[in-house]
């Protein structure tokens, strides 16, 4: 199996412990920027801003415990705006806008430092790498992946094997068909129709095993949470042999996955090393629940719950007897009643 679900690229976290800030497997750092302010929820604190193929990471200079992780594909725009002050003169910002967990959230990061722009031009150079590049991550159906009977090859990517009459069990019948195993993912395409196929990256795959089935032994394909969970069966003659050449394929994967976006960025630091090795410990660092979901709500985008008169969606509390406006996402009455009684008393 691979190193733990790769959630890196695909959720928005608050407050990490060292080891999710560290890079995984297949994580690369890009660039690191300094005196970056987070203007949305951390006002006047200055940080670090790591760029990765993955995700971005800001981190509070005075306090490591204050962070962030955005994951690419979170991302739903990013615009650069030029403000002006009497203090400070004119400062640019990268305003990102993102979605989690049926939460929308805005960041703000801020730079006065106007001999280093790369804050801009690096982070939407690696978005569009990251846009570019899926097929090395996601899981494809029936996707234009074949041109005249060849596959299309990603940049880094290399044929291992070709295996034919392979049988697809997604139908009662079964489908005739070819595997195609490379470094980075297993395809499988029907003999009478290449559209009909289906791509899968190592790095989405659970496990790989032989279990029985209504059509006999056949190699079963379990793939990750996020893309799918699927089962995919398939049947062959030489079953044991390519079950023990495509576990052998992942392994070799997993050992050093190859995740895309291969940027290099011209006069960029070499300071890896010591983003690495940062605070390698194993202290947790627990805050209570409030803190948390108002440390959240400075991040978050009122634009859900309307109705389409513009009007807020109301719903009847139970705790308070009242019709009230319903609260985002999944934040409870009981939670944001706790968060009352804490200010008022402090």
């Amino acid at each position: 199996m691979t190193d733990s679900l790769v959630w890196q690229d695909r959720e928005v976290r608050f407050d990490v412990g060292a080891n999710q800030m560290s890079m995984r497997k297949g994580e690369k750092l890009v660039e690191t920027l300094k005196n970056i302010e987070d203007k949305k929820g951390n006002e006047g604190e200055y940080g670090t801003l790591l760029i990765t193929n993955l995700r971005m990471i800001w981190h509070c200079n005075s306090n490591q415990r204050v962070n962030l992780t955005i994951g690419y594909d979170c991302i739903l725009s990013i615009e650069i705006k030029i403000a002006y002050s009497n203090s400070q003169g004119s400062s640019q910002s990268l305003n990102i806008r993102s979605k989690f967990n049926q939460n929308r959230f805005e960041f703000i990061f801020s730079t006065i430092n106007h001999e280093s722009p790369r804050i801009f031009t690096t982070f939407q150079t690696v978005c569009r790498a990251y846009e570019g590049t899926k097929l090395y991550r996601d899981l494809k159906l029936r996707g234009s992946i074949f041109t005249d009977k060849n596959l299309n090859l990603l940049q880094l990517e290399k044929i291992i094997n070709r295996h034919n009459n392979i049988y697809n069990l997604s139908s009662d019948q079964g489908n005739l068909g070819l595997f195609i195993f490379t470094n980075i993912r297993l395809v499988w395409y029907s003999i009478s129709d290449d559209g009909f196929n289906i791509s899968i990256p190592f790095i989405q795959i659970k496990s790989i095993k032989k279990k029985e089935s209504k059509f006999g032994l056949a190699l079963v394909i379990e793939t990750s949470v996020v893309s799918g969970g699927y089962l995919l069966g398939f049947q062959t003659d030489t079953l044991d042999a390519i079950l023990q050449e495509l576990q052998k394929l992942y392994t070799t994967y997993s050992d050093n996955p190859i995740l895309g976006t291969e940027i290099v960025i011209e006069d960029s630091p070499d300071i890896t090393e010591k983003v690495i090795k940062r605070n390698q410990d194993d202290v947790k660092f627990v805050e209570s629940e409030y803190n948390e979901l108002e440390k959240i709500g400075n991040y978050m985008v009122d634009d859900g719950g309307m109705e389409k008169d513009g009007k807020k969606e109301l719903i009847v509390s139970e705790e308070l007897g009242l019709a009230i406006e319903k609260p985002k996402g999944k934040t409870t009455v009981e939670q944001l009643w706790r968060i009352i009684n804490v200010n008022a008393t402090s």
